[in-house]
């Protein structure tokens, strides 16, 4: 049978140069469409060759291995061509200088003159390495946006390559363009000296573009007088015509333009696509019946030969964990258990035969799975950490190991929680376990650099995130494409509905655009998933034994001192799990309520003498109460809306409780069943079933509900009689996306070996459909607990050290649910005291600054605690930026400020920096240089003079400037005026609430107080009002809004079902002052109004009239989220 025909007789061919959507904005279709496409065609093979990246490289691989395609790894690789002269003897060629060598070649319409394209096919392991290599230096080389290699460089890495001498922007393609074959042909030998003469082809394209053929024809004269063989490809950039429309858009945004101005950026026709044997065979006829019958010659036939040629997979690739450094004569075994039992002394100074038994079985399991040195790296870490006074905590399945516990790097001790050890790990997951840690996010940064210092930069970088367009950025961006206005692009954008069906198609309805707006919600819909950017991923690490080179890329981060792998989480899930071979990610994650805690410590410490610490923190029973009562404001992982709900009838009394807490409130609607359920179990008004007699001890802590992921291994194991690591593999196949039809087969083995076990179909049966349903929501009781301590501590120091712990939270700012202006008002319900801005008492963060005593009536004083307040820092002040730190605390060095003009002298502040200052009363009490006002008390006098001083001081000593300058009479401003200012340059008033000032409006509509109605009866129909900040519409909360607002008393909640929201959302989405009427709804503490009808808080001017208002305070905004 004749190798170009397959079994049908049909003509076959392989595709060596096509591009995906990880082309960024160029190409338009995904790895799995173009793999799609390809097999549909019958290609024999598939060479992914994006721009200068190996992005989409897995996905594309795992799709070929699905589909049984061959896929091939290559790359378009951007050549600097230095200044090289092709001047040879004896070639006859009329010698051009560099200069006019580099003009020559540089690519039409490339505004970076002087580079080139190259196509580049991985033929072995060694050429892979090889294009690793050569991308990491690309980016050393040419910088993160525009990479490129000089071909020196290039030539030292081309062992192991097939290079095709790539598209019209190619530098044998540009050249001939430019001088003819005889110069062109000294470029191709060039690359053929480089490569060698088997190794390098000329690349022949066919896109039904004049000059087509005599392009080909110059190509194939340049072939055959230096002995290359040619390579007929369709530089594809989308798997089929229907794409080639997104194409001109993604190009168009990647060029700033319109689709109106982009002109020759838009290729000529929709041919840029995959093409089957027999169209590549009537397309290069010409070609063939030019090359006789030299099989290298033959530009379709060359395909199949080079795609034979190309054994390299992803199954090829290598990676090692590094090894730990051990003490001599010590195994990392032997090391890990002397670290263990040193432990055991400390964590269990009377270790029961349970302990023994627990530690042995985990060293023994960490043994045979060689973790013995992948726990010490992480040891290594943990302690190094400490050294630093860095605050570790860990989250995810890893604190269910006992070892881990011993050797000090989580704080919960897991046989006393009854945590899963195979949750973390078991021999039959054959892989290393996933370690979490988390650190404060102001110091984890050393810690990233401290893993680069120690294994090198070479060996170790962060994984990527690959950021795709979703609905709003795609309508933005097509939007401006088809020539709307930025304005309107970002209103089209801002009007989609994420809860919606279909939230384009409505738009499609609604836009008055009419044809246009079909146009656009197509091609939102097309862009929609495609890759937009990469970023850094949150806190995924890579460490290698060998330079990561040899396995991927490693790109220079746009954060200082960071480099980046081009995969991400995903993709090296992928890699695991369909060719066996596993990057090692270590999480270094970063939690804003450790860093928190950290300087709440800090601040314990100094005033104090007392260290807390993280392990063997005592909570104080009061919390309870309090968490009882929903007064969670400022704590961590119980403060939402959700929670405050849950918690006064969940009524917590131990760490247990907070855990199965933390479980239950989270996203989705089997967690939010569950957590009901075992509400109405615990308080008698739901019967509590097993169904099983044999299951009570693995559910009784969850009254018979699955909760936990360790739940359903211990299911398994007593019911069906799985080792723990088998019911971890169930888990973990329950855990992936996957159909109902999947999930049951899963499940099938399981039923049956309940029946092989004497239960009958029924109970099998129930036991079953409680395993399926809790796939949905399953969560780690190891992840609950360590979460679950650091909200009691956090509750512990709210109460006990509450000036240290708002402090503490308004410098750790953003973080949680809650603006500062909800944390200041809560530390003031706590009674808590809040000392203004000023220019001579405040630090740049907040402090705490000695006070009086004063008597505090809602709270009992702790220590010393109750002769102190908070003094905000200037950072709160927002006109004033960071930059201006460095400026102020550089002159507040030198001492305190004498008045208004020596502040303006020594801080050179601008004129807006001065008037925000003065605006939020940061300047009263100093000198004004006024002999009849002494001193500044009007805020808006103070604010005149300040820009007046900034403007006019230049060049006249600091001690004539505030006498020079003629001060107008301004009126004073009005509390109501210095509130507004307040929240417009803090987003909140010290001691002050908005809302108060707004109470006259809202007794005139009857409306109550926050604190006020959970008196009320149920079911009354009640008004309320206040600020709204925080909106929460969740994707599986079946379009329900839920609302939380603050007036100067206290929180209530509202909830907004899907018509009500529908007739109101302009209202609710657009206004930040808001009155709501409804039936008031209370359940065992919670309180919510059922809102039915909502309208805009307008204030009242002092004499009764409203005033115009936007509905929002300016400076002030809801915390809008899913």
């Amino acid at each position: 049978m004749n190798a170009r025909f397959g079994r049908e007789g049909t003509m076959t061919y392989a595709e060596l140069h096509a591009h995906t959507n990880f082309s960024l904005l160029d190409g338009s279709s995904s790895p799995e469409a173009m793999v799609e496409e390809a097999s549909r065609l019958g290609l024999r093979a598939l060479a992914i060759t994006d721009h200068d990246t190996l992005s989409g490289i897995v996905r594309f691989g795992a799709a070929a291995e699905t589909a049984g395609l061959q896929a091939i790894t290559g790359i378009e690789l951007t050549i600097g061509n230095g200044p090289y002269s092709p001047t040879q003897p004896g070639q006859g060629v009329e010698a051009i200088s560099a200069t006019e060598w580099r003009r020559s070649t540089a690519p039409v319409g490339d505004t970076d003159q002087g580079t080139s394209h190259l196509t580049l096919l991985a033929e072995t392991l060694t050429g892979y390495r090889n294009l690793c290599t050569l991308l990491t230096e690309a980016y050393q080389c040419g910088g993160r946006d525009t990479p490129w290699v000089p071909f020196e460089t290039l030539a030292r890495h081309a062992t192991g390559l097939i290079a095709l001498s790539g598209c019209p922007q190619g530098e044998l393609g540009q050249t001939l363009a430019r001088h003819g074959p005889e110069v062109g042909m000294m470029v191709a030998a060039r690359y053929r000296e480089a490569f060698g003469k088997e190794n390098y082809f000329i690349e022949l394209h066919r896109h039904g573009l004049p000059g087509d053929g005599a392009r080909n024809a110059g190509l194939q004269e340049v072939a055959t007088r230096l002995g290359l063989g040619c390579v007929a490809t369709q530089n594809a950039h989308y798997h089929d015509a229907s794409r080639a429309q997104l194409h001109h858009v993604v190009t168009c945004i990647r060029h700033g333009t319109t689709l109106a101005d982009a002109g020759a950026h838009l290729r000529a026709n929709d041919e840029y696509r995959l093409k089957s044997g027999a169209e590549m065979a009537r397309l290069f006829r010409d070609e063939c019946t030019r090359a006789g019958s030299d099989p290298r010659r033959d530009p379709v036939r060359t395909t199949l030969a080079i795609a034979e040629r190309c054994t390299f997979t992803l199954h090829d690739l290598v990676y090692e964990f590094p090894k730990p450094r051990l003490p001599n004569g010590e195994s990392a075994l032997s090391f890990l258990t002397r670290l263990v039992e040193a432990g055991k002394t400390v964590f269990y100074p009377d270790a029961t035969a349970e302990v023994d038994a627990r530690l042995r079985h985990e060293l023994e399991i960490a043994d045979q799975l060689g973790l013995s040195g992948y726990l010490l790296v992480f040891k290594e870490i943990v302690d190094w950490s400490q050294s630093q006074g860095i605050l570790v905590s860990m989250r995810g399945s890893a604190p269910a190991s006992a070892m881990l516990y011993c050797m000090g790097l989580c704080p919960i001790d897991p046989l006393e929680h009854n945590l899963l050890f195979e949750r973390f790990c078991s021999p039959e997951r054959r892989e290393y376990p996933d370690i979490d840690l988390d650190f404060p996010h102001e110091r984890r940064e050393e810690v990233i650099q401290h893993i680069y210092a120690k294994y090198g930069r070479d060996y170790a970088a962060m994984v990527c995130e690959v950021n795709t367009y979703r609905a709003r950025s795609a309508v933005r961006d097509v939007a401006k494409v088809l020539g709307l206005s930025a304005t309107r692009a970002q209103r089209l954008a801002d009007a989609l509905d994420r809860h919606d069906d279909d939230p384009l198609g409505r738009l499609a309805r609604e836009d008055v655009h009419g044809r246009l707006a079909e146009i656009l919600v197509d091609l939102s819909r097309q862009l929609v998933d495609s890759p937009r950017h990469h970023s850094i991923h949150v806190g995924g690490m890579v460490i290698s034994a060998e330079p990561l080179a040899m396995v991927t890329p490693v790109v220079p981060a746009r954060m200082t001192g960071r480099t980046v792998l081009p995969w991400d989480k995903d993709d090296l899930t992928i890699l695991a799990e369909v060719f066996d071979v596993h990057l090692i990610k270590m999480d270094l994650l970063s939690l804003g309520m450790l860093s928190a805690i950290g300087r709440c410590f800090d601040h314990v410490a100094s005033l104090t003498g007392e260290r807390l610490e993280l392990h063997g923190f005592r909570y104080d029973p009061r919390v309870y109460d309090q968490l009882c009562e929903a007064d969670t404001v400022g704590l961590f992982q119980v403060e939402s809306r959700a929670q405050q709900s849950f918690l006064p009838r969940w009524r917590p009394r131990n760490l247990a409780d907070v855990a199965i807490s933390v479980g239950a409130i989270r996203p989705g609607p089997g967690a939010a069943r569950a957590g009901e359920h075992i509400v109405r179990r615990r308080w008698g008004r739901e019967p509590v079933t097993y169904p099983a007699r044999e299951l009570i001890p693995a559910l009784r802590e969850t009254y018979g509900v699955l909760l936990w992921q360790e739940q359903c291994i211990q299911v398994a194991v007593i019911a069906a009689g799985y080792t723990p690591g088998e019911a971890d593999q169930l888990r973990r196949a329950m855990s992936h996306k996957r159909s109902t039809e999947q999930m049951e087969a899963v499940c099938e083995e399981m039923v049956t070996r309940m029946i092989d076990r004497g239960y009958d179909n029924e109970t099998a049966e129930s036991i079953r459909a409680m395993v399926v349903g809790f796939a949905g929501y399953g969560f780690p009781r190891a992840h609950a607990y360590p979460f679950a301590h650091l909200a009691l501590i956090s509750a512990t120091l709210r109460l006990r050290y509450p000036e240290a712990y708002y402090t503490a939270l308004l410098n750790c700012q953003p973080m949680g649910f809650y603006a500062p202006h909800t944390l200041l008002w809560d530390a003031h319900r706590h009674g808590v005291r809040v000392l203004p801005v000023h220019v001579n008492h405040s630090a740049w963060p907040s402090t705490l600054e000695p006070i009086l005593p004063e008597p505090v009536a809602n709270r009992e004083p702790v220590g010393a605690m109750h002769h102190i307040a908070i003094r905000l820092g200037l950072q709160e002040v927002h006109g004033l930026g960071p930059a201006a730190r460095e400026a102020f605390e550089e002159a507040r060095a030198t001492g305190p400020f004498t008045s208004i003009a020596d502040l303006v002298a020594r801080t050179r502040f601008d004129r807006e920096r001065l008037e925000c200052l003065a605006e939020v009363g940061a300047l009263i009490g100093l000198p004004t240089g006024d002999t009849t006002t002494g001193s500044s008390t009007d805020r808006r006098a103070t604010a005149w003079l300040t820009g007046e001083l900034a403007g006019f001081g230049q060049g006249h000593l600091p001690g004539l400037a505030d006498q020079l300058v003629t001060r107008p009479t301004l009126a004073p401003m009005t509390d109501w005026e210095e509130v507004q200012a307040e929240y417009r340059t803090l987003g909140y008033a010290p001691g002050r609430h908005a809302i108060a000032y707004l109470r006259p409006s809202l007794v005139a509509q009857r409306a109550f107080t926050a604190d006020s109605l959970g008196k009320q009866r149920h079911g009354r129909l009640v008004r309320a009002g206040g600020l709204v900040i925080c909106r929460q519409r969740p994707e599986t909360a079946g379009g329900v809004l839920f609302l939380t607002v603050e007036d100067e008393t206290g929180l209530f909640n509202a909830i907004v079902q899907p018509p009500v929201y529908e007739r109101l959302r302009r209202v609710l989405r657009g206004e930040g002052l808001l009155v709501l009427e409804g039936p008031l709804q209370l359940n065992d503490g919670t309180v919510h109004i059922m809102v039915r009808k909502a309208w805009p808080l307008r204030p009242e001017t002092p004499t009764g009239t409203t005033r115009s208002h936007t509905g929002e305070l300016v400076g002030v905004r809801s915390h809008d989220f899913r």
